[in-house]
């Protein structure tokens, strides 16, 4: 069983560069800056591009994802989402020569060879998975659950500076790349298209919370599985500046970082699972969260290991 329990005081970024990332950006990580409180300067406000502003139509617990999705000056917006996949096929239409829907298929020619199926592009990969790695498995899951300390959850003093500092995410190796460009790289089931070394101006990333498939990354956001807030309460706020700083930039210790569609993690918010799963995926979501959980040893609330019970009891084993 996997059991780390508590950040380390080195930060996570070293053990990450040594990990994944030394393959991609070499180097040394860099620091995202000197511990911030709530009395530190004002964090960078996200909304319609050139506004600087969360947009009216933003939803009241905006905040959470104020790291999450794209910065400001990538042209970050908040819209409503579109009626289909922003990246979804338009239906075919029949052509002439073939036959009308509703028809039975023709009848293949006798002793002809049968047709191959086309195979799949050359440049979609199958790694890495569309969730983060060390998700547990459901039996494992259902251990770490029961290992859990219940506790209330206390979320006062709680901002998400104390976690990031004065900038979102950590930069890394000699390019200083973010934690959420590293994240939009390695989710990307296709190649991705970089703009500079860092910049990620397209891929394809399918969102496991609302099953929508992704071409934009402006419309994308890297959620934190345990929402920053429900860490703090969850017993985050005893850690060093440097411990929680390693939560919120976690690529490869626990499942703590998706990418997800801008619009299904505002809906999220920072809810936890007794009030908020992505359906269809309540599962290995479940499975995740715990997971995190588990490995920097932070409580759950009666009802949120209630809940998460519930849902393991239905997964299939």
């Amino acid at each position: 069983m996997r059991r780390v329990r508590k950040p380390r005081a080195t930060s996570a970024v070293s053990a990450i560069s040594a990990v994944a990332l030394l393959a991609v950006l070499p180097g040394a990580a860099v620091a995202a800056g000197p511990p911030a409180g709530p009395d530190a300067a004002a964090p960078r406000q996200h909304g319609p591009a050139g506004h600087g502003a969360r947009a009216a139509n933003a939803p009241q617990d905006y905040g959470e994802a104020a790291c999450e999705g794209p910065p400001p000056e990538e042209g970050d917006v908040y819209t409503r989402p579109p009626t289909t996949s922003p990246h979804s096929t338009p239906p075919k239409t029949s052509q002439k020569g073939t036959a009308p829907q509703g028809s039975a298929p023709p009848q293949q020619a006798k002793g002809a060879a049968p047709k191959r199926p086309a195979k799949k592009p050359a440049s979609r990969r199958a790694l890495p998975h569309k969730w983060p790695r060390g998700v547990p498995g459901r039996d494992e899951a259902v251990r770490m659950l029961d290992d859990l300390t219940v506790r209330p959850f206390n979320g006062k003093g709680y901002d998400h500076r104390l976690f990031t500092g004065s900038s979102c995410w950590v930069q890394h190796g000699v390019d200083r790349c973010t934690t959420r460009q590293i994240a939009l790289r390695f989710h990307s089931v296709t190649p991705v298209k970089l703009d500079g070394p860092c910049k990620v101006v397209g891929g394809e990333w399918h969102s496991e919370y609302d099953g929508r498939t992704m071409a934009d990354p402006l419309h994308l956001d890297v959620d934190h599985v345990v929402p920053l807030r429900n860490a703090w309460g969850s017993g985050a706020s005893a850690w060093s500046f440097e411990e929680r700083r390693e939560f919120a930039n976690d690529l490869v210790a626990s499942p703590q970082l998706i990418v997800v569609s801008t619009w299904s993690n505002r809906a999220k918010g920072d809810k936890g699972p007794d009030q908020w799963l992505p359906k269809g995926a309540e599962c290995t979501y479940s499975r995740a969260w715990i997971g995190v959980k588990d490995y920097y040893r932070l409580s759950v609330t009666r009802a949120e290991k209630d809940k998460l019970r519930q849902v393991l009891d239905t997964c299939p084993l």
